[in-house]
């Protein structure tokens, strides 16, 4: 059974099934009075529209030019107006009917009413259909995207007609008037329309696909034509307008339980957007189906090519994977035997750098092979670049911070320093930040702007460092014995270097001691042995020569009155 005399046996039974229920039915009610006031008020005012439609119409009967063309836009809304508040009150009416209310003068008035709304449809129909064509190519971009928009809105008022006849169909059914409209005629001519409408659609849509794949190749071929990329996105908006034709007449369809799958289909896979038109199980059926044979196709035609060119970039990549590390092993000898003597740090960014650059070009070449155009690919790139440049202020910060450390080299890997607040050796630098191995073995890492911007010590920068120890002994021990105890010491300790000449000397007589310094000189290697040395052999020899080692005191001294 075809979809049309589906849908008229399921009315007719409908309002069997109305009739056999309203014969077992209760005597209706009474309509209040201020409900049956707001009935006849609608009545009035659709009456009102009526007249006014009319009135238009003569005046469009009497004009031409763009005269016409307002009477015709103004007679097309009133008409709209009408049939809506007309179709809206009928629903009412159904409703109160449904609910058990003395509707029948009002459901005669209703009908007199919708009498005639079928025909003048089909009048508007074909008049808005009139209006939708096909735009010929002589136009001009910015002319294009102006019809396409007219004939947009052209649609939007057409599908308003159809729904407006669909939502007329299910009111004719509820109020029980299918014998006094002809439903039948009205059924086959919605559903007639509505079916022609999805396939010249569906055309139009096929049509705005193939104009794009046109410009898409004329832009590729003249990338620089503003022309050709002005129609290019001229026939993108068109898909867009009619891909948005198209699903509102598939929704039409749905509502009469008509066959919409393969519309569906092409407005997703033209859009790309997933609707629940997805989660149909035909849809999702064609789209696979559609997906399957296209692989197919691309792999018996270009199959052999696109494999040939996969084997050459897989090759490209790895002679400059071979190529690239050869250029760091040369790199890297050629700045070991140079006279220059450069940082490790540096050494290590260079010899990376230039395998990076090796490596960056067997990419590009391979992307070449590739069919992917390099100009705007690198356009691309120094666009994001500056993009990715301003958003990352502060990294960029630390790179500049960065690169200034290793061109005036106050530090290198290995060396005990004292930067951006954290003590201790430097055991991996990169243009952002810096690792330090504290002595209690804690891994640090700052960012290159906190050291580059405050004060840096290094502290194994050269190979000798001295040994600043204090020692305080008493007032009352004998200076020259202390003296001679103290060079004793510095002399016999292997570590402590003759040049340059160690220092002793009574340095300050503060408030409980008369202090001493000791300044040995030693290898920065041994600095801190020699420093624990001093200060255990300085205790011991002290204690055994009878030296004092005095403490902080204070004398009180206090008077009678």
């Amino acid at each position: 059974m075809s979809s049309r005399k589906a849908l008229f046996v399921l009315l007719l039974l409908t309002g069997l099934a109305n009739a056999q229920e309203e014969t077992l039915a209760p005597a209706p009610i009474e309509l209040p009075a201020d409900v049956a006031a707001g009935l006849d008020v609608r009545l009035e005012a659709i009456e009102a529209q009526g007249r006014a439609t009319a009135r238009l119409r003569r005046n469009y009967a009497s004009s031409e030019g763009l005269e016409a063309d307002i009477y015709a836009g103004r007679i097309d809304a009133s008409w709209a107006a009408m049939f809506d508040d007309t179709v809206r009150l009928a629903q009412d009416i159904a409703t109160k009917q449904a609910d058990g209310f003395l509707v029948s003068e009002y459901v005669a008035d209703i009908t007199e009413k919708l009498r005639p709304f079928p025909k003048e449809s089909a009048t508007t129909l074909q008049r808005l259909r009139s209006g939708i064509v096909y735009l010929p190519d002589a136009l001009e971009p910015a002319e294009y995207a102006i019809r396409d928009q007219k004939r947009l809105r052209a649609t939007q008022k057409l599908d308003h007609v159809l729904q407006s006849m669909v939502t007329y169909l299910s009111v004719v059914d509820e109020l029980g008037i299918n014998d006094e409209t002809n439903v039948e005629t009205d059924v086959e001519f919605l559903v007639t329309t509505i079916e022609e409408g999805a396939a010249n659609r569906s055309a139009f849509l096929q049509l705005a696909k193939e104009d794009v794949a046109v410009m898409r190749a004329a832009a590729t071929a003249l990338p620089a034509d503003t022309e050709v990329a002005a129609r290019l996105a001229v026939a993108e908006a068109r898909v867009v307008v009619a891909s948005s034709a198209l699903q509102e007449i598939v929704g039409l369809m749905k509502q009469l339980d008509l066959d919409a799958s393969q519309y569906s289909q092409q407005v997703v896979t033209a859009t790309g957007e997933l609707t629940s038109d997805v989660l149909d199980v035909g849809v999702l059926t064609a789209i696979a189906s559609d997906w399957s044979t296209f692989v197919a196709d691309l792999a018996r035609t270009e199959g052999p090519r696109l494999l040939f060119r996969l084997i050459v970039v897989i090759l490209i990549l790895f002679v400059f994977s071979r190529l690239g590390r050869g250029v760091q092993s040369l790199t890297k000898r050629a700045l070991s035997s140079s006279k220059v003597r450069l940082s490790a740090l540096l050494t290590d960014m260079i010899v990376a750098t230039a395998r990076n650059l090796v490596m960056l070009l067997g990419i590009l070449i391979a992307l070449s092979q590739l069919g992917i155009s390099l100009g705007p690919l690198l356009a691309g790139l120094g666009i994001a670049g500056f993009i990715i440049g301003f958003a990352l202020q502060d990294t960029l910060g630390n790179f500049a911070s960065g690169m200034l450390i290793l061109i005036y080299r106050p530090f290198d890997v290995g060396d005990f320093v004292t930067a951006g607040g954290v003590t201790g050796k430097v055991s991996h630098m990169s243009l952002v930040n810096t690792t330090f191995k504290t002595i209690d073995n804690q891994v640090l890492v700052v960012p290159n702007n906190l050291i580059w911007s405050g004060v840096v010590t290094n502290v194994t920068a050269q190979r000798t460092r001295r040994v600043d120890l204090v020692f305080g002994v008493a007032y009352s021990d004998d200076i020259e014995k202390v003296e001679k105890i103290l060079a004793d010491i510095v002399e016999s300790h292997e570590l402590v270097l003759d040049d340059p000449e160690p220092v002793i000397k009574l340095h300050e007589l503060a408030d409980s001691s008369v202090n001493f310094v000791v300044r040995p000189w030693v290898k920065t290697d041994d600095y801190w042995e020699v420093y624990w040395d001093m200060l255990r052999t300085v205790k011991m020899r002290f204690d055994a020569e009878g030296i004092t080692i005095p403490f902080p005191q204070h004398e009180i001294h206090t008077t009678k009155d």
